[in-house]
């Protein structure tokens, strides 16, 4: 369960927010990697050691695998929105609901009429 030699793995640090997804680097020195092995998606190295890529810019083939990442970080605010939108919905109908001691001395004022709810 250690790295080979050459291949160094780094955790990212704290993140803020969501510092349960993690996040981090692997860093290849000296290692030869086979080509049947490589994530070849949107670029390859033939057999002589060309890079090949349909995308001549670099920052075009950034922009590319950017964009796959903003979908997914679309959906997970998209994700985030509707639980929010769950959890105020039943916060208002609890408060609502809940009674608290009132001006009568009783508990029959909604937690919502107070001023700070």
């Amino acid at each position: 369960m250690k790295p080979c030699p050459g291949i160094t793995i780094e955790d990212m640090g704290f993140k803020l927010g969501f510092n349960g997804i993690d996040n981090g680097k692997l860093v290849f020195n000296n290692v030869v990697i086979p080509r049947v092995n490589m994530l070849n998606r949107r670029a390859d190295v033939d057999e002589n050691g060309v890079f090949k890529c349909e995308t001549p810019k670099k920052s075009q083939r950034f922009f590319k695998v950017a964009d796959s990442l903003l979908s997914g970080r679309i959906c997970i605010a998209a994700m985030t929105i509707a639980g929010i939108k769950s959890v105020l919905y039943h916060t208002v109908r609890y408060s609502q609901q809940r009674l608290a001691v009132g001006e009568s001395g009783k508990s029959d004022t909604p937690i919502m009429s107070y001023q700070l709810q």
